[in-house]
């Protein structure tokens, strides 16, 4: 997993970058109200902790753990109708321990990774209705959870995230029509 990486191959610079744009993002959060600042630089810590370790990681070694993953995000979905907060009318945020967490967003990311896989093991038979429709049904799910929280904003934001990993990974229009 991590065998294979060479730290002169790292991005330090967008490292440096990242770091640059959090420090502001905490100064700002500060001059609006100083008794967030605390917990906001906690949050970029954390964060850039998570960023680093994650970004050592082999992600074709991730893409294995594919529907395992998918299955992650929907007790991850579910468990927002199960213990989430509701706020104005939306359930979207769980509370764990001191923070509240938003799966949504994380399950962009995950159905990135899920459907990067999903589109390679079927690159042969990616442009059939069969397995289109199975790539919609799968798409379906976590989408229903989200949109139903409701959450309109993430769930167009999937729908194109989706679209376009479907593009890139070679679907032709001429066999659909046909």
């Amino acid at each position: 997993m991590f065998s294979h990486y060479k730290l002169r191959f790292y991005n330090y610079r967008l490292v440096l970058m990242l770091a640059s744009i959090s420090a502001i993002g905490v100064h700002l959060v500060g001059i609006a109200m100083s008794s967030l600042r605390t917990r906001q630089l906690g949050g970029v810590a954390l964060g850039m902790f998570v960023m680093l370790v994650v970004s050592f990681i082999d992600y074709s070694w991730i893409l294995n753990f594919q529907w395992f993953i998918y299955g992650f995000n929907i007790v991850m979905l579910l468990a927002v109708y199960v213990f989430g907060n509701n706020i104005n009318g939306a359930t979207r945020w769980v509370s764990l321990g001191g923070f509240r967490f938003q799966p949504t967003e994380l399950s962009k990311i995950i159905i990135i990774i899920f459907f990067a896989k999903y589109l390679m093991d079927h690159e042969e038979d990616m442009n059939t209705p069969r397995t289109i429709l199975r790539a919609l049904i799968l798409l379906g799910i976590p989408l229903m959870l989200i949109y139903i929280q409701p959450d309109l904003k993430n769930t167009i934001t999937i729908i194109v995230i989706f679209c376009i990993l479907y593009f890139i990974a070679g679907l032709s229009y001429k066999v659909i029509l046909s």
